[in-house]
C-alpha cells in the first residue's frame, strides 16, 4: 500500500448528469465525467469471443478462490468486478476489477457462485453474460477491502457469498440443482431483457448511477463510453435483478441534484491504495454508508464502482 497518493475521486465532483430514465422500479442517471487518458484494452467478452483469452482452473485439481487467465493478445484485457465466468469445476465471479497484461498468464481472485458443483463441465470458462446482482457486488466490495487490509490480497467471504445467493434465489422464487446464481438469471431472462430493452446503453456517457425504488444503490464509471456500452447489459441486469426482488409501484424520480450531491460527497471518501493482481493499483473506497473501488492504470482510473449502503434499521428498545 502506498501513501501520499492523488485523489482519484476528485473528478466525481465534476461529473455531469446528462439524462435520466426509469423502468421496472429502476431509475438510471446517465453520467459524463472528464477523462484525460484512454487506455487500449479489450473487455472480457471481446477477448473470449476472439479466442484471445483462455480462462481455466489453476490446475487439474482446481482451487476455489483462484483461476488462471492466459492473455494471448497484444492488448491488455479488462475484467470487471462481479463479471461471471461459467464452466470449469464451478461457476465463479471476479472479486475485483483487473487489467490483465498482454501476452501473460495471470492468476485472478474469484469466488464461487455455484455451491453444489465441484466437477468439470468444461475445461475452459466462458462468459456468463451476467454479473453478480447489485447487493452481492456491494457485499463483495466490502469483503475485498477488508481482505486487502488483513492479508494483502482481494478475497471475499465465500460462506457469506453462498448465504447471499441462497437468500437471493429464495426471494426470487428461483431454484437450481447446483445452487447456481446463473440459473436465477436464466429464470428471469425475459423480465431482465425487457428492462434492458427499455433502458438501453446511454450514448456519449461513460457512467451511470442506479436508483432502486427511489433509493440510490450504486454507480459505475469508466474511462470511455465504449466500455460502458460493452458492459451495459451486465450492469443493468445486475441492478434490475435487485429491483425485481421487491416489486413496488414506480417511485417518484429523484432529482438530478441529489445524484450530483451524492457523487460530490463521495469525492472526499477515504482511499487506500493496493497493488492490483494485474496492471496498476486497486484503490479501495470507504465512507459513511459508502463502499467501492477504482482500478487505476498509469495514474488514470479505468473503472470506478460505488455502492450506497443502507443505514441499519434502529433496534427496538427492550
Amino acid at each position: 500500500m502506498a501513501s501520499q497518493m492523488p485523489n482519484v475521486l476528485e473528478a466525481l465532483g465534476r461529473a455531469e448528469v446528462t439524462g435520466v430514465r426509469q423502468a421496472a422500479g429502476l431509475q438510471v442517471f446517465n453520467l459524463r465525467w472528464p477523462t484525460e487518458k484512454l487506455h487500449d484494452y479489450a473487455t472480457l467478452d471481446e477477448a473470449l469471443a476472439e479466442q484471445l483469452l483462455d480462462v481455466t482452473e489453476v490446475s487439474e485439481g482446481g482451487s476455489v478462490p483462484t483461476l488462471k487467465v492466459v492473455n494471448k493478445s497484444l492488448k491488455m484485457v479488462f475484467l470487471m468486478a462481479g463479471e461471471e465466468l461459467v464452466g470449469g469445476k464451478q461457476n465463479r465471479v471476479l472479486n475485483s476489477s483487473i487489467m490483465v497484461p498482454a501476452k501473460t498468464a495471470t492468476p485472478i481472485p474469484v469466488t464461487c457462485v455455484e455451491v453444489g458443483r465441484w466437477g468439470y463441465k468444461s475445461r475452459r470458462f466462458g462468459s456468463g453474460s451476467s454479473s453478480s446482482h447489485g447487493h452481492l457486488r456491494m457485499m463483495m466490495s466490502k469483503h475485498v477491502t477488508g481482505s486487502y487490509r488483513a492479508v494483502g490480497s482481494p478475497q471475499a467471504d465465500q460462506g457469506a457469498v453462498w448465504n447471499e445467493i441462497a437468500r437471493k434465489m429464495d426471494r426470487m422464487g428461483s431454484s437450481s440443482s447446483s445452487g447456481a446464481l446463473h440459473d436465477m438469471y436464466a429464470d428471469y431472462a425475459r423480465k431482465l431483457d425487457a428492462v434492458t430493452n427499455s433502458l438501453p446503453a446511454p450514448e456519449d456517457s461513460n457512467g451511470a448511477v442506479f436508483v432502486i425504488h427511489g433509493k440510490i444503490a450504486g454507480a459505475d464509471l469508466f474511462d470511455q463510453p465504449a466500455t460502458l456500452k460493452k458492459l451495459w447489459s451486465k450492469l443493468i441486469k445486475s441492478y434490475a435483478a435487485d429491483a425485481l426482488e421487491d416489486p413496488k409501484e414506480e417511485s417518484a424520480p429523484l432529482p438530478a441534484e441529489r445524484i450530483a450531491e451524492w457523487l460530490k460527497s463521495a469525492s472526499s471518501a477515504k482511499q487506500q491504495w493496493f497493488d492490483s493482481p494485474g496492471v496498476g493499483k486497486d484503490v479501495r473506497i470507504e465512507d459513511k454508508n459508502l463502499v467501492g473501488a477504482t482500478l487505476v492504470v498509469e495514474a488514470h482510473p479505468v473503472h470506478l464502482e460505488l455502492f450506497r449502503e443502507e443505514e441499519p434499521a434502529p433496534t427496538e428498545p427492550r
